[in-house]
């Protein structure tokens, strides 16, 4: 648990420092909004589909609307994007894509483990991505906010937030009506899995983010004194 707790705030303190580094720097901002929309149209919408696609009605029309909730999503980061001249063409990086595959991979042994099927998995997959979500933007908003940083960003930034919030919610309470109490100790299995997993990879890709970061700063800078 102390671990946990370590890893936790190392990853916060990461990546707090590289939003802050960010704020005069039109490269690094629009580096950082890139992120968040391979996250919209990437982990966060292939999830979903999958829940979808194995839902029973009710869910269905659940997992529906943050289908469309994601896609204006994408379409904020997309036109915030345009206005810092940014390149949305770029795939998501590998790293992003082996989250994924590892996560299907573990939870594969689950998805026969209860009798609502594997939409059970599927949906607590979807309620921890969410929930990773959460932190991301409200830690962003955070930031702005502490900074006084109250621009098209951070209307951006809280519009997403407030949605993202919903969906953790309604995804965990869906997963919460479906399992049957008989079934409650693989449920807190896989979702010890689930977290392990996206905890799992938190350090690097902070690491991974700052560096990121940095480097547009730098390039930000150099470009204001050579044109001074």
């Amino acid at each position: 648990m102390m671990m946990r707790t370590l890893q936790r705030q190392a990853v916060d303190r990461i990546k707090r420092h590289a939003l802050g580094l960010s704020l005069g720097s039109p490269r690094a901002q629009a580096a950082i909004l890139t992120e968040y929309l391979w996250a919209e149209e990437g982990a966060e919408s292939t999830a979903l589909h999958r829940v979808s696609e194995a839902a029973p009605g009710w869910v269905d029309k659940m997992i529906s609307r943050q289908l469309e909730d994601e896609r204006r999503h994408a379409e904020l980061l997309r036109n915030r994007l345009s206005e810092l001249d940014a390149d949305t063409t770029r795939p998501a990086p590998a790293l992003m894509r082996a989250k994924l595959w590892w996560l299907e991979r573990a939870c594969a042994p689950y998805m026969g483990a209860f009798a609502a099927g594997p939409v059970v998995v599927l949906l607590a997959v979807a309620a921890q991505l969410e929930s990773t979500g959460v932190r991301i933007f409200g830690r962003h908003l955070a930031v702005l906010e502490a900074q006084q940083s109250i621009g098209p960003t951070a209307i951006v930034i809280r519009s997403i937030l407030a949605d993202e919030t919903r969906h953790a919610r309604s995804c965990a309470a869906a997963v919460e009506r479906l399992v049957r109490e008989d079934e409650r100790g693989e449920l807190a299995a896989l979702r010890a899995r689930i977290a392990t997993i996206d905890r799992a990879f938190g350090v690097t890709i902070a690491l991974g983010f700052w560096v990121v970061v940095a480097a547009h700063v730098l390039r930000d800078r150099q470009a204001t004194e050579r044109a001074s």
